[in-house]
């Protein structure tokens, strides 16, 4: 709701689970009240090589280590579906007297009608003007004045609201939010303002922005036909005409105790969170129904040869390249099959000691930058490899280089050790993201909210320790291989093209792509 900056992505693999570990202190704004979850420090190890035969022994222990604690389930959550059909979810952390409160609804910008791209965003700054009960700014003072913290976020998939506050405030919050599950109340002042505010966000942070603005343009190319390929915030011509009644109506359509899932983390007792649930939740009679099969939505183009954006702005200091390839939904591709698509795709790409970026920026130089991702979501996920050139090397041989990696990496796949590493780290995070309540508590709502299951949430650290390198590497070239579309995008300084060399300001001035517009 705020109009606060982007959240900053972690260049690790951002996958359906994982991606709510690894954004949480960004989206959430941990109060001073939260403890920080620690970064995990990488030990920069040995390049590797895919002839490496044998695992490291301190790799292999501490796999096995990740592994028995994988063993147990990852939060030890319990769920509760009330009779209007919310789902509430609890999760016990008795460390410190604090709690974290989302309520995750099931629409996000995906779900907006033609020609209304950013009314879900807009409706997220409404609900913070009042109801009834609450006028005004009262919600945000009743929470601050009991020493919280709230906030929203709006993504493709869903829609979140937060309070994160002492856990004996839990009742004010949970009665605050039922208040405003129906009971919001749109004055056409409030909405006329209000929509100032997201023009000017917009105006801010996309607008005067070139490396937004060619994100925001590449992501169109990539997810062309689907609503993914719109921003969040919304298109410039269609976010002006939004008014009171586009509001309501989606509003009424989405807003229901049935497309919501409460997640409740913290100091608290499941048995009395369900009561709580009862209390207020629990009388919202729920009249529109939710039904996940009709969230039916166009499949994007496919990508056939190579799509290519190649733009050259002012306000660019330094060359930047990016490759996607789609990923097919979860329950085509396959849930196990995405995991080991995750593991591999971060074991390639994810860190400065993978061999991707090892190969590129330390042993060949020729960038300052290399890495890869996989972004997952409810409907087609996006790999996404991407690189910057290094001080007068120009995009096309940055470009080649960057092909015969790929190529390397998908006939050879990568070393026993490599692979570990990332495993580790990635069962790691897991265990970090407990450290915090608001950590928990988003990864349990992002992925529930998009697909998941609280059983596959509980059992995926099991997983992930049992994937095979050849699942990854099966994975890999199912999305990677030579028959597999993809879509390019160059942007460059402006004058600056694809065959002139690199400036010198290239060795400090890139910072790594993102793959989705999460916006407050």
């Amino acid at each position: 709701m705020s109009a606060s900056p982007s959240p900053v992505r972690r260049r690790s693999r951002p996958g359906r689970l994982v991606a709510s570990l690894l954004v949480t202190s960004a989206l959430l704004a941990v109060p001073v009240l939260l403890p920080v979850t620690p970064a995990l420090a990488a030990t920069p190890p040995t390049a590797a090589t895919p002839s490496s035969a044998a695992t490291p022994p301190s790799i292999a222990a501490a796999t096995a280590t990740a592994a028995a604690e994988a063993a147990t389930p990852l939060l030890g959550a319990k769920s509760r579906v009330l009779e209007n059909g919310l789902t509430v979810v609890v999760v016990e952390d008795h460390r410190m007297p604090v709690v974290s409160h989302m309520v995750w609804y099931r629409v996000g910008a995906a779900d907006e009608p033609a020609r209304r791209s950013g009314i879900a965003h807009f409706l997220e700054h409404l609900m913070f003007k009042g109801t009834e009960q609450t006028s005004g700014d009262e919600f945000s003072r009743l929470i601050a004045e009991n020493g919280g913290r709230d906030n929203a976020f709006t993504s493709y998939d869903y829609t979140a609201y937060y309070q994160n506050i002492a856990a004996d405030r839990l009742d004010l919050v949970m009665r605050l939010e039922a208040d405003r599950m129906t009971g919001l109340r749109l004055r056409p002042e409030d909405t006329r303002t209000e929509l100032q505010v997201v023009i000017e966000e917009r105006r801010s942070r996309t607008d005067n922005d070139p490396q937004t603005r060619f994100g925001e343009a590449y992501r169109a190319m990539v997810y062309a036909g689907h609503p993914y390929g719109r921003p969040v915030i919304g298109w410039p011509d269609e976010l002006k005409t939004l008014d009171r009644e586009d509001a309501v109506a989606f509003y009424k359509a989405h807003y229901h105790p049935s497309a919501a899932i409460v997640v409740v983390a913290g100091d608290v007792r499941a048995a009395d969170v369900f009561r709580l649930a009862a209390e207020t939740y629990g009388r919202i009679p729920d009249t529109a129904g939710f039904d996940e099969a009709k969230r039916v939505r166009p499949a994007p183009a496919p990508l056939v040869g190579d799509r290519r954006l190649v733009q050259d702005a002012a306000g660019v200091a330094s060359p930047s390249w990016r490759r996607s390839w789609l990923v097919p939904r979860a329950e085509v591709f396959g849930r196990d099959r995405e995991e080991a698509l995750d593991l591999m795709t971060f074991a390639m790409g994810g860190s400065s000691t993978s061999p991707l970026y090892r190969r590129l920026v330390v042993d060949e130089g020729v960038a300052v930058q290399a890495g890869a991702y996989y972004a997952g979501a409810r409907d087609e996920g996006q790999l996404m490899v991407y690189a910057a050139p290094a001080p007068g090397v120009s995009i096309t041989r940055l470009e080649a280089a960057v092909g015969r990696a790929l190529a390397d990496i998908l006939k050879q796949g990568v070393a026993p050790d490599v692979l570990e590493r990332a495993r580790t780290r990635m069962l790691a995070d897991a265990v970090y993201a407990r450290d915090s309540v608001s950590s928990t508590a988003n990864m349990v709502g992002a992925a529930l909210a998009t697909g998941e299951t609280l059983e596959r949430i509980e059992t995926w650290p099991q997983r992930v320790a049992a994937i095979t390198g050849d699942q990854g590497m099966e994975a890999l070239r199912a999305v990677m291989g030579p028959d597999q579309g993809t879509a390019t995008g160059v942007l460059l300084p402006e004058g600056l093209g694809v065959d002139d060399p690199a400036p010198a300001v290239a060795a400090t001035a890139v910072t790594p792509p993102s793959s989705e517009g999460t916006v407050h």
